[in-house]
């Protein structure tokens, strides 16, 4: 039809005068528009019908031989015992994930088996699998996922992962359960710390006590030695918590606030039963009860006390004129408040252990406050500048015991007392 209208328009063209020629050049450009107009939409109208024509005959028809195809194969390595191969074929080419997991279980697959289940939403049997396979973790993560928080800790236990049985215990609220899990996997730490939040205390300190059995302090752990007796303070275990901050500050005086610490954790009822019938050499000093020619003989009476002491392993470094007691027959015995840091020793700074030569160096700055009344002038002064009426050798003691360098200091009271017998035997000769 289009090739007629063509003809005609040409036909008609040439009976057109040669002077009408522009004319109908242009009738013919404008229906030439027209028939491409019209024949583009049929064009595509055509293709589409002729792939929908195709799609749903010779396509599917295709389709269908081809999946016979490969059921036939899949089939026959089924019947041949080539499960795997047939599971492959079922799940790349036939998109059958169902019958190939059903073939890589029968194939000894369990791993892939147990993927492809739990794809398909089949948890039970996917754990099932999993767990089967040696792969327990995979089995918990499918509990854990469906929200089974519990069957995931339990699947856990089984496979002795205490950790993650604790976490699982933990998300399903179980948390005394975790506590458990977690001790039984040696995290201390984490067990405390479920305690705590739970409001138990004192089982908090114990748990995390035990983070610390046999350790000794060092700077790796003080920190750990510090939050011990900071729970047990928090515990109400006042005692056993001042104990703990002793050795911290016997390892590192100034280590945070141990000092401040131990002072708020003496213990009242103690002081009270100590203080009984006795006076502290401060309140002595203050009283007026000791007189400056009386001063050396009470230190020497002090320093004896406190070897004395030792022997029941009394804590180096806590001497100061409040944690000496005096009774009225002049018998000493001390407290073990954490005395301030004017008679703490320059090593405190340092981190070093504290040993006798730290109680030498307290004992110094006590002699040179009885002596003088007070500590001004302190290292800049001499005794006998401050109080006339003193010997000037006191102050070459005083000052071995107060030097900054604990190695220069007397190493010892033994030696404290062969000084001064040879000072007596010379002030004799």
């Amino acid at each position: 039809m289009i090739l007629n209208f063509l003809n005609l328009s040409s036909a008609f063209s040439e009976e057109i005068p040669v002077q009408a020629a522009p004319v109908a050049e242009q009738v013919k450009t404008s229906l030439s528009i027209i028939l491409i107009v019209i024949a583009v939409p049929v064009v595509i109208a055509l293709f589409f019908a002729a792939r929908f024509i195709y799609r749903n005959t010779l396509a599917k028809k295709l389709q269908t031989t081809i999946a016979e195809d490969y059921n036939k194969e899949a089939g026959e390595l089924e019947r041949a015992g080539e499960y795997i191969s047939a599971a492959l074929i079922h799940e790349s080419r036939l998109k059958d994930k169902k019958k190939a997991a059903a073939l890589y279980e029968k194939g000894g697959d369990l791993k892939k088996a147990a993927e492809l289940y739990q794809i398909l939403g089949m948890s039970e049997k996917a754990k099932e699998l999993y767990v089967k396979s040696g792969n327990t973790k995979a089995a918990a993560e499918v509990s854990m996922m469906e929200g089974e928080f519990e069957d995931a800790a339990k699947i856990y236990n089984q496979a002795g992962k205490k950790i993650e049985a604790a976490l699982a215990m933990e998300r399903a609220g179980r948390k005394m359960a975790a506590v458990r899990a977690y001790r039984e996997a040696g995290e201390y730490r984490r067990a405390a710390k479920l305690l705590e939040e739970e409001g138990m205390m004192k089982e908090a300190a114990e748990m995390f006590g035990l983070v610390l059995r046999g350790k000794k302090i060092e700077k790796s752990n003080i920190e750990d030695f510090y939050v011990f007796a900071f729970k047990l303070e928090q515990s109400g275990e006042k005692e056993k918590a001042a104990e703990v901050y002793r050795e911290v500050d016997k390892f590192d005086p100034a280590y945070r606030d141990v000092r401040e610490r131990l002072n708020a954790l003496t213990s009242t009822t103690q002081d009270e039963a100590n203080l009984e019938g006795k006076i502290t050499l401060r309140g002595f000093m203050k009283s007026g009860g000791l007189e400056p020619k009386h001063c050396l003989k009470l230190w020497l009476q002090v320093i004896k006390s406190l070897q004395q002491s030792y022997k029941a392993e009394m804590p180096f470094g806590l001497m100061s004129p409040d944690n000496i007691l005096i009774d009225s027959a002049n018998n000493i015995t001390f407290l073990r408040k954490a005395p301030s840091s004017a008679y703490t020793p320059p090593e405190r700074s340092k981190g070093v252990e504290f040993d006798e030569r730290a109680d030498i160096y307290s004992l110094g700055v006590i002699l040179f406050e009885m002596l003088t009344g007070g500590l001004d002038g302190l290292g800049s002064q001499r005794i006998a500048d401050i109080t006339p009426d003193l010997p000037e050798w006191l102050d070459e003691m005083v000052i071995k015991c107060i030097r900054k360098v604990r190695e220069d200091r007397y190493q010892n009271i033994d030696a404290i007392f062969a000084d001064i017998k040879a000072l007596s035997k010379s002030r004799k000769e």
